[in-house]
């Protein structure tokens, strides 16, 4: 039988099977499961993200 942790590499498991971190797919950094929303795998906190952007222009307008 095949674990999930081969299934899906961006996911690491600890030996009681829960999910301790996943990688994102932008920033390629580890992050604890909070950080992503549930359907993506991009986080939350990334440069390159969503949020990310929002911040970068937000700052460019200097506000």
């Amino acid at each position: 039988m095949t674990s999930i942790a081969a299934l899906i590499p961006r996911i690491r498991i600890d030996r009681t099977a829960r999910v301790v971190a996943i990688r994102c797919a932008s920033c390629r950094t580890w992050r604890k499961p909070w950080h992503f929303a549930r359907n993506t795998n991009t986080c939350r906190r990334c440069p390159t993200g969503r949020l990310g952007r929002y911040l970068a222009t937000r700052a460019a307008t200097g506000r």
